[in-house]
């Protein structure tokens, strides 16, 4: 192997873009510790509470200025959010572009990878810099065969096309597109993300219509099997089966569900493990059963190998380790996101959903009874487990990644 030369090519120097949320950013990590190991120089950009993460992988860290925000979604997600969260994500996401363009001020990278909440931003800077770009989804995409902004108003309601916010919306996009010193053509591409190649952490056997996207499209299923986890977890000695209880990294600050759950499954053949988050304080659930522990963090990954049913909010992020792990799913889905997955998910006959206002401590005791005994779905989702094992993960991430830019390059040298 020559100076300048990886395992797999010439060794180039990748820009990445992350969304600072759990959901965006974990799947994120392995591809960039798998890039580093190839040879790669990566750049990865974060806001302080992924920072080490992504030092831990090799890459080089810069902080996004102003910070990108990762607070919560609010409580309620209805029509009216929806219409204004494009403009606030607009102007978030855009606002960091002077602070990605100084680390930058040495030479353009060779190429920028870029969340698709950053679409605007990734786009701007290849395009400026003439550099390659790829996208990347943590969850659904689209295509002509299937919308997923259709499918979130189905659930969040119809979004009123007059609505003001999503007139600035329109308005500030023609300002940054027709203000980027751009020429007209490159800017309208801005706008389609022109022959854009995106990289889908689910399998296409899981997405909508999966079959009709084409081949500027890689499911690379989810990196769960690459993390670098060091936590380990071992079922209390017996028999009893394994429910895992989370409700993610957006909306967890619910001890109210998680003592409902402590009730239904105290006198219950199940031992229980509720990962809590961040807010919710153990000691808000009074005294528990001898059959449930709960803790503000379990390491996912090593519960699921002992679960027999995960009971969750149908995060896409909890949904894929679930799979990964060839467990189902009871779903209680609380923001329009999760309740697209839930219906896939039901789709699929994969899991079973309750909707939070039938979430009773009967219905989830029977669901997770139901799901348990179910031999038909325990087959649909180990057939599942192996679709998201042979999508490939963070190597072939990192394949695709590098065969994209090298053929690019290549056709613009």
């Amino acid at each position: 192997m020559t100076e300048g030369q990886t395992r797999s090519g010439p060794r180039r120097h990748l820009a990445f873009l992350p969304y600072p949320a759990y959901g965006h950013t974990m799947p994120v990590l392995p591809v960039l510790a798998e890039l580093v190991a190839r040879g790669h120089r990566v750049t990865c950009f974060a806001t302080e509470e992924f920072e080490e993460r992504v030092r831990a992988t090799g890459a080089t860290v810069h902080r996004y200025e102003p910070p990108l925000s990762s607070d919560p979604p609010p409580e309620t997600i209805d029509a009216d959010e929806c219409a204004r969260a494009p403009l606030k994500l607009l102007e978030s996401s855009t606002a960091v572009m002077p602070s990605v363009e100084a680390a930058f001020a040495d030479g353009p990278p060779d190429a920028v990878v870029y969340d698709t909440t950053l679409w605007l931003t990734g786009r701007l800077l290849a395009a400026r810099w003439g550099r390659p770009s790829v996208q990347l989804s943590p969850t659904f995409i689209s295509n002509e065969h299937f919308n997923l902004s259709e499918q979130n108003q189905e659930f969040a309601g119809e979004i009123d096309p007059a609505h003001p916010a999503l007139a600035r919306f329109a308005e500030r996009l023609t300002e940054l597109v027709t203000g980027s010193g751009l020429p007209e053509q490159k800017q309208a591409e801005l706008f389609y993300g022109h022959e854009e190649f995106t990289v889908a952490f689910l399998p296409k056997e899981f997405q909508f219509e999966g079959g009709t996207f084409d081949e500027r499209h890689a499911f690379v299923g989810p990196t769960v099997g690459d993390r670098r986890e060091t936590q380990t977890w071992e079922p209390p000695a017996g028999d009893r089966p394994v429910l895992l209880i989370s409700l993610g990294t957006t909306i967890h600050g619910r001890p109210d569900f998680f003592r409902d759950c402590a009730r239904a499954f105290a006198d219950a053949p199940w031992h229980v493990v509720m990962a809590l988050g961040s807010r919710v304080d153990p000691d808000e659930l009074g005294a528990l059963p001898p059959n449930v522990e709960a803790h503000p963090w379990v390491p996912l990954d090593a519960v699921l190998r002992h679960t027999a049913v995960f009971l969750c909010q149908a995060g896409m992020g909890s949904l894929m380790e679930s799979l990964h792990a060839g467990v189902p799913t009871v779903v209680v889905p609380h923001h329009p996101e999760q309740q697209i997955n839930g219906k896939r998910l039901a789709q699929l006959g994969l899991g079973e959903v309750v909707r939070p206002e039938d979430a009773s401590v009967a219905n989830l005791r029977a669901a997770v009874a139901r799901v348990a005994a179910d031999e038909d779905m325990q087959r649909r989702v180990r057939e599942m487990q192996r679709h998201v094992r042979e999508a490939g993960g963070a190597a072939r991430a990192a394949d695709v990644i590098e065969n994209r830019l090298s053929a690019l390059i290549t056709e613009t040298s």
